[in-house]
């Protein structure tokens, strides 16, 4: 069972009266490989409406990572906000259709790293490396920094293409740490680049053995897959999704969270772009940390 895909409301790409706020900040890493070189990293923050005028107020956060050859800035669009996903937040939350949350915006890549931004094969080495970075240092970051709730219940993780690659190692090496995850246009490259279209089983498998690793029950995680049918991430994607839907014991489909752990959404002639990935981000969150 496919959730139906559900365009954005025209009203919510412009200005919204209660705006949130945009800001960049450091912090530092490493490179968690056989250099072990400290890194300086960035990330931009999105802190909603009101959350400066109610100081005994916490937040969610959903991390959100961008695609490949992007940055920090990217999905949106700076501190100026160049792109339409912070109108489509404040409008969600000033409508009620989501609680007010944090998005913090980091990138796989750093300084040093720039044959990853035309690579395939090097950025996918990026990815499936973040997971460190993200549970050592990022998270630590942001909850010694800004008034978010703790616990996995109250993290999300999703990101678009690349982006989505990542997601899904962190759903695989990072369990016990999140309960809600976001791929977009993405499938796992944990096997091999596009494993969800060359080997699915073999891909599914490592995502199976990934929650018994992790200890978790079906009920523990919820995921809300989504893709455009009319880019170049459907066919592997949608090959992956294939196969993880003769794994019930694991993940089990249904339109909304309420009777499955994993929703699966198709924008029938959504494109690879951006534009689509707001959408599913529109999509997806009035179901997580619920």
């Amino acid at each position: 069972m496919s959730r139906e895909f559900v365009d954005v409301n025209s009203t919510y790409y412009t200005k919204c009266e209660q705006a949130g706020k945009l800001l960049k900040i450091q912090y530092r890493s490493k490179t968690y490989d056989e250099l072990a070189m400290d890194i300086a990293k960035d990330a931009l923050i999105y802190l909603p409406y009101g959350y400066e005028s109610e100081p005994q107020r916490s937040y969610p956060v959903f991390y959100l990572m961008h695609g490949g050859g992007g940055n920090s800035d990217e999905v949106f669009g700076g501190v100026d906000a160049r792109t339409d996903l912070k109108n489509i937040l404040d409008h969600m939350i000033e409508k009620g259709d989501i609680e007010p949350l944090i998005v913090v915006a980091p990138s796989f890549y750093y300084e040093g790293t720039t044959e990853a931004l035309t690579s395939k094969k090097d950025a996918r080495l990026l990815t499936q490396n973040f997971h460190h970075e993200l549970i050592n240092d990022l998270i630590p970051e942001i909850e010694n920094t800004f008034r978010v709730k703790r616990g996995r219940e109250h993290r999300a993780f999703g990101g678009y293409s690349m982006g989505s690659e990542a997601t899904w190692n962190v759903f695989a090496k990072c369990l016990v740490h999140f309960k809600y995850f976001l791929p977009m246009s993405g499938d796992c490259w944990a096997i091999q680049v596009t494993g969800g279209m060359l080997c699915p089983q073999q891909t599914v498998d490592f995502l199976i053995e990934s929650v018994k690793a992790a200890k978790c029950n079906p009920t523990d995680y919820r995921i809300f897959a989504c893709v455009g049918d009319n880019g170049v991430a459907f066919k592997p994607m949608d090959s992956m999704i294939s196969e993880m839907k003769l794994r019930g014991k694991y993940f089990y489909f249904h339109k909304d969270f309420a009777e499955g752990n994993i929703v699966y959404c198709v924008a029938h002639g959504g494109t690879h772009s951006y534009e689509y990935c707001y959408k599913y981000i529109y999509n997806a969150l009035p179901h997580f940390f619920k």
